[in-house]
């Protein structure tokens, strides 16, 4: 298993290279050897399952959308920093539903860090499973997307971040 994954992704390697050089093959080999075999390692170590459900697979449909809505996102606060106003840059925390064991859980966490992650306003940090939080950066204060509470994030709880309790007072004291 390990020499024809070796060979599948020298071989990707070199496709996507274009290079012919011998130097760069066996530093190629090389660095791919290395790679694999901290992948065998940490696999070995770490017996994770996944259970990846078609409907979680298909929440990736919503990214184009998030990508869009980011990019504007990103070019206003732009725009407002060349006028001198500062870009807020908070960190934020959110319930997420994970744990470590559980195949299912485990698929969905994985699933919301890519996901989500792609739009550039939305970066995830990591998901915390002993406490059920997810850490993320954002430069403009957003909503958290439908597709992220769709796979774990549970928005409302859990919200410890000082700056978050005191937008949500904000916004209490807005609707009332």
């Amino acid at each position: 298993m390990f020499a024809s994954a070796l060979v599948l992704v020298l071989a990707l390697w070199m496709l996507f290279t274009g290079s012919k050089q011998a130097h760069e093959w066996v530093a190629g080999a090389f660095s791919i050897a290395c790679t694999l075999s901290l992948l065998i390692v940490v696999y070995r170590e770490q017996s994770q399952t996944f259970d990846l459900r078609w409907s979680d697979a298909l929440a990736l449909w919503r990214t184009p959308w998030y990508v869009v809505s980011g990019i504007v996102e990103i070019t206003v606060v732009l725009l407002k920093d060349l006028a001198g106003h500062r870009a807020e840059s908070i960190f934020r925390v959110c319930g997420f539903r994970t744990a470590k064991e559980d195949p299912l859980l485990v698929t969905r966490r994985a699933l919301a860090t890519a996901y989500t992650s792609i739009a550039p306003n939305f970066i995830v940090l990591g998901v915390d499973h002993q406490q059920s939080r997810m850490l993320f950066h954002q430069i403009q204060r957003s909503s958290v997307p439908r597709m992220t509470k769709q796979l774990g994030a549970e928005v409302g709880t859990r919200e410890d971040n000082p700056g978050d309790a005191a937008a949500q007072r904000q916004q209490k004291a807005e609707q009332q």
